[in-house]
């Protein structure tokens, strides 16, 4: 059967993905592991691989086309399939999806044949026999057999056990006995039937309902390892391993938060009145203005004493680790509200994602762990991201797990502004222009170097007193910046 090629899930919240360009055109040869498009997402854009030998047969989806994930966008022709078998992958892939319909009834068994009998019943006429059933006995009395529940699958006792030894899924099974129930006869079919389905060139194996199921979740079954009759791959391992997906995605989450907040009465009336004041995040502003000369100063130095294995520190770079400190110093800040479950999710991690135009795009590249890092090892990783932003070679797990976001407009001649909070975070950092403005200092006029910093802010997760407490204790670092270099090591050299 050729290999149909459906639009990937390239990441935990991707729906729908645009097709940038092909690698391959129609009758070239393809390789297992060689690029075969690249492949635009909700977080970058993917290089997408082959995972399987072939030809290309027929690209379905032209460059710059969107379709949801799922979707045929290619078939690969695999070696010695004849021009039949490629119709066939095109008209199946193409077709509306069969997933709601019923599975197709069995023939029914000719006979009881092989099944434990029991005695007759005799009673008044019986019923009509339903469909599928086994057929009454002489005299109108109906025959009967024992049967037993197999995840409320219905099965006679020695299918049970034919099953169990080849290792046959009786879910996958439609039976043709009374009440539905599985007979030797139907495990006996079924394993007819998988012996006649030849596997395709890269050795995957799996029974036709694993394959339906797949097909419908858009599921790759190259990783899924069989258990069924010759190894091949069963419903019960294909819901397997969405269940250790899901496990891991679950575990993820128990591992990046690290407790929550129970919320008063009075914080979940502020919170429905904050969210029907104004749509999605319930947004509140704070801004301050901060003295930038002796930050100005301790960057000049730090650019002198750069040398070729050190990074180069910018206002931003001290900016992220003012940000990193201070939510050190107030960790409520760094969380999110969860509005199904009614509760604050304080984040384990000081994650920080810089906001950067790049190519005209906006990107937020994430930062992690910038507790307890120095400021030129924040700078080393912020600027390998932001280099990785401008090749668009940034990938998903770059983007994932911000808890807090910076933006700086300083370069642009930007005197103030407020950013918009980036989902699900609850406060972002904006950075305005640097330049010399008056300023009192003991009753007298002067000109300082100074910045305005604006916090926007969701109010469901963090009150005005906290956040400007947060943002009070920004300004004081940017204005003693010596704190910033920590125990001071490295700084000068």
């Amino acid at each position: 059967m050729p290999k149909q090629i459906r639009m990937p899930k390239l990441s935990d919240t991707m729906e729908e993905g645009t097709l940038l360009q092909w690698r391959k055109r129609e009758g070239e040869e393809v390789r297992r592991g060689e690029i075969l498009a690249d492949i635009e997402t909700d977080k970058a854009d993917m290089e997408f691989e082959s995972f399987t030998d072939g030809s290309v047969e027929k690209l379905l989806v032209q460059p710059g086309e969107t379709v949801e994930v799922g979707v045929l966008i290619a078939v690969i022709r695999l070696p010695g399939e004849s021009d039949t078998d490629v119709a066939s992958a095109l008209e199946e892939g193409t077709a509306p999806s069969q997933s709601a319909a019923a599975p197709a009834q069995p023939e029914p068994a000719a006979s009881g044949a092989g099944e434990p009998s029991a005695s007759p019943v005799a009673s008044a006429p019986a019923p009509p026999a339903a469909p599928g059933s086994l057929p009454p006995a002489v005299g109108g009395a109906r025959i009967t057999v024992p049967l037993v529940e197999d995840d409320r699958v219905r099965v006679t006792p020695r299918a049970r056990s034919i099953a169990a030894e080849r290792n046959v899924d009786l879910s996958e099974l439609q039976g043709s006995g009374p009440g539905g129930a599985v007979l030797v006869s139907d495990v006996e079919s079924y394993l007819q039937e998988l012996e006649t389905q030849a596997p395709d060139v890269s050795g995957l194996r799996a029974t036709p309902l694993a394959l339906r199921i797949a097909s419908d979740l858009g599921l790759d079954l190259e990783p899924v390892k069989g258990s069924g009759p010759g190894g091949r791959i069963t419903k019960a391992d294909v819901l397997a391993h969405v269940e250790r997906t899901e496990e891991a995605a679950r575990q993820h989450e128990a591992e990046l938060y690290r407790g929550v907040l129970q919320l008063s009465q009075k914080r979940k009336a502020l919170i429905r009145n904050m969210t029907r004041s104004k749509q999605e995040a319930p947004h509140f502003y704070l801004q301050m203005d901060a003295e930038c000369d002796a930050l100005r100063e301790l960057r000049d130095r730090l650019s002198a004493s750069a040398g070729d294995e050190r990074a180069h520190v910018t206002y931003t770079h001290l900016m992220l680790k003012a940000a990193a400190l201070a939510l050190e110093k107030f960790p409520e800040v760094n969380a999110t509200f969860r509005p199904e479950e009614k509760e604050i999710a304080l984040y384990e991690r000081i994650n920080i994602a810089i906001a950067v135009e790049v190519q005209d795009e906006l990107v937020a590249p994430t930062v992690k762990d910038c507790q307890g890092k120095s400021v030129f090892q924040l700078a080393d990783e912020a600027n390998r991201l932001i280099q990785r932003a401008r090749m668009r070679r940034l990938q998903p797990d770059d983007y994932a797990d911000g808890g807090f976001t910076i933006s700086n407009l300083g370069m642009f001649g930007v005197d103030r502004f407020y950013a918009i909070i980036t989902p699900p975070q609850s406060s972002i950092l904006s950075v305005s222009s640097m330049g010399p403005r008056p300023v009192a200092r003991d009753g007298e006029l002067a000109i300082a170097s100074v910045t305005t910093l604006g916090l926007s802010v969701d109010h469901r997760v963090v009150d005005g007193v906290r956040a400007a407490k947060f943002l009070g204790e920004v300004r004081r670092l940017l204005e003693e910046p010596e704190e910033l270099m920590g125990d001071g090591a490295g700084f000068g050299a």
